[in-house]
């Protein structure tokens, strides 16, 4: 699955090219669903990739591949496809839009945490963080299909529509990025608190905390805390942020937080975790993609508010690295479960997560995160695949397998303001997993620890792809628990979206780890120029001990020359390269010296 990624989706995109050409169908699911986070995850399943991934773009009919023509012939030919995907993201932007314009973000696996309730109307309009951050993610990719397209058309109706599209597509990308500054908050509290104690003993792991050691965390945290005082957080209530003998913690609650007069706004004042990484990984689209980074994508307020997310971005992930990280050598994420709320390996999982947002934000393409900042992240999610038999063997009954099927209910603190307790489910651990470890094989130079990763990337990859629907019109697609686990209690297999979405975003990750360069190895490096050196000074040799120049031995000095020069090229980029070059004109060379000695023999 992971060495294959471009095909692995072209695949995937075959069912789902027919199931928007089928979507008026009378026997096909709803289109619009009513839900719009289940029916923004099933675009990005088409627009995100075409955005990320080198040669999938379909807005320009003269530059489409032939394959991925093939995968998408239902939705028309090379002009006809970006036709319907246009049609398809007005249809979608035009159902989750009010009468007054202002877009609408409601839907998701929101459920009572108490069987016996169901939520009422005004929960089912609630609107989460994850709606949000996919809002980011989607309505990039349909600015940069639309630009891209715009470029190559000039019929008037159709630049109208794109125009329109983009209008749409830039007011919902706005609402989304002002509702994620809006989710953002801190929370202090006393280290002798509930709070602090949870949190202490998180961090603190090898004994009851002494004033010394809180006083280490505390110093640690200081510049977060300053940033946080910068964005004018403070905490809610008493005591307050700016006391320098309070703990805290940032990140985004699961919706806007509580605040009088803000409409909408019905979240505690509590970070919560599950949330914040989905938070992060759309925040992280607006500066990590090419088309993104392009003059005239954003406008001048979306720019500001990316400059605000992005700041929130960086305070959140220094936050929960330094917590992951503190203490030196065996780190307090090696020490699973996380502690604190339901103590599931999600939260390790997730804490994890931000950590590799941390290496990769502040990583150097030339110079990656050292071998001992990724050896923890290493045995930590080769722990979780095992903990969450993914890895191992599930035996029946097995409490590990509620991780993937029914899934983890988080609590919602607030929505009892409306309604019942609500919860939201998250099901998709195993995707998350692979993507984060992934992004860890491309982080590391350690050739042991990359190996390792990728051996876990595939067993995980089999996992995943082994869960597919196998019958019906969403064969292909996600999610079957019950194939995987045949003995477990599994939910019915039905088509999920949010699945299908994760693993669409695990093979654009794939797919970007092997089109990046790999880090070049200094042992690598250090013979490269060895042999090149040698190379040299054989070649210099030969150059002034030749008698007779003869048109075969200057054809071939020049081609020794030509590779020798391509190997100095490629000696700090692409070591291994250099190394195989050099030794070529070094056998050239001597081959060379041999037969002038042969002669000199007679």
């Amino acid at each position: 699955m992971t060495n294959l990624p471009r095909r692995r989706l072209l695949d995937l995109w075959k069912v789902l090219a027919a199931r928007i050409a089928a979507r008026f169908d009378p026997d096909a699911d709803a289109w619009p669903s009513g839900d719009s986070l289940r029916d923004a995850e099933q675009l990005v399943c088409l627009l995100y990739p075409a955005m990320r991934m080198p040669g999938l773009g379909f807005a320009d009919p003269d530059t489409t591949g032939p394959d991925v023509l093939a995968a998408l012939a239902t939705l028309g030919d090379h002009k006809g496809i970006p036709h319907t995907v246009t049609e398809v993201c007005t249809e979608y932007f035009a159902a989750y839009t009010d009468k007054d314009g202002r877009p609408l973000f409601a839907g998701g696996p929101l459920r009572a945490l108490d069987p016996a309730e169901t939520p009422t109307p005004d929960q089912q309009a609630l609107e989460t963080v994850e709606s949000f951050s996919i809002a980011v993610t989607l309505s990039l990719s349909v600015l940069a299909f639309v630009r891209e397209r715009e470029s190559r058309v000039r019929a008037a109706p159709t630049l109208e529509r794109l125009a329109a599209l983009r209008g749409a597509a830039s007011t919902r990308l706005t609402h989304a990025m002002n509702a994620l500054c809006e989710s953002f908050v801190a929370d202090a509290f006393r280290p002798d608190s509930a709070k602090g104690r949870t949190l202490l003993g998180a961090v603190l792991r090898d004994g009851p905390p002494d004033s010394r050691r809180v006083r280490e965390l505390l110093a640690q945290l200081r510049p977060v805390r300053t940033g946080l005082g910068g964005l004018g957080a403070t905490g809610d209530g008493p005591p307050a942020l700016d006391d320098e003998t309070t703990l805290f913690s940032c990140g985004w609650a699961w919706g806007r937080v509580r605040t009088a007069g803000r409409p909408g706004s019905h979240a505690e004042p509590e970070p919560s975790l599950h949330f914040t990484v989905a938070a992060m990984d759309g925040i992280v689209d607006l500066f990590s993609s090419r088309q993104t980074l392009l003059p005239g994508l954003l406008n001048r307020e979306q720019l500001a508010l990316a400059q605000q997310l992005m700041l929130r971005w960086e305070l959140a992930q220094r936050y929960w690295s330094a917590l992951a990280r503190f203490g030196g050598s065996a780190w307090p994420l090696q020490d699973i479960p996380w502690r604190g709320g339901d103590d599931s390996d999600y939260r390790t999982l997730h804490v994890a997560s931000i950590v590799i947002h941390n290496l990769m934000r502040q990583g150097d393409p030339e110079e990656p995160p050292p071998s001992h900042e990724l050896a923890p992240l290493v045995l930590v999610l080769g722990e979780l695949a095992g903990r969450a038999r993914l890895t191992r063997r599930a035996l029946p009954g097995d409490p590990a397998i509620a991780l993937h099927s029914p899934g983890l209910v988080t609590p919602l603190p607030g929505t009892d303001r409306l309604g019942p307790p609500l919860g939201w489910t998250f099901t998709d651990f195993a995707p998350a997993l692979l993507k984060r470890t992934l992004q860890v094989a491309a982080l590391t130079r350690n050739v042991e620890h990359r190996d390792t990763m990728l051996a876990l990337a595939d067993t995980l990859g089999d996992h995943v792809w082994g869960r597919r629907l196998d019958a019906g019109p969403a064969a292909g697609l996600w999610d079957d628990p019950g194939r995987i686990y045949p003995a477990a209690a599994a939910r019915p297999a039905e088509l999920s979206w949010r699945m299908t979405e994760r693993v669409v975003e695990v093979l654009v990750v794939a797919a970007a780890g092997i089109a990046a360069d790999l880090a070049p190895s200094r042992r690598l490096a250090e013979l490269a120029a060895d042999m090149i050196r040698e190379a040299d000074h054989l070649f210099a040799r030969e150059m002034l001990t030749r008698a007779t120049p003869t048109t075969s031995t200057d054809a071939e000095l020049h081609l020794v020359a030509a590779v020798l020069a391509r190997s100095r090229d490629q000696a700090a980029r692409r070591p291994g390269v250099a190394v195989s070059l050099a030794a070529d004109a070094l056998r050239r060379l001597d081959e060379l010296s041999a037969a002038r000695e042969q002669a000199g023999r007679g």
